[in-house]
């Protein structure tokens, strides 16, 4: 299990990040309207492995998706601009 490292009090995040031999790059925006945040995953040459999905505790990021990544779950509270990364962690368990 690996920490994703999450930044609180931004609305729009990219972020780069090595789970064992994927490369992959993050995008994470907050939807006022709907108060929760949508996650992109891409891999390192821009193509798509997830995208638009809902940030939510207990939720696998890569659920249903014929990824050999593994698992990426938020643990904690639900999570708002303010609280990202604090009370709440998005952890990555291989496969």
């Amino acid at each position: 299990m690996n920490i994703i490292p999450l930044t609180r009090n931004a609305a729009y995040q990219k972020f780069s990040i090595t789970l064992n031999n994927h490369q992959l790059v993050f995008y994470l925006r907050w939807l006022t309207r709907y108060r929760y945040f949508v996650v992109d995953i891409m891999n390192i040459d821009n193509s798509p492995i997830a995208l638009g999905r809902a940030l939510h505790v207990g939720v696998n990021l890569l659920a249903g998706l014929n990824a050999d990544i593994g698992e990426i779950i938020l643990e904690g509270e639900t999570p708002t601009i303010s609280n990202l990364g604090i009370k709440n962690q998005l952890k990555w368990y291989p496969i």
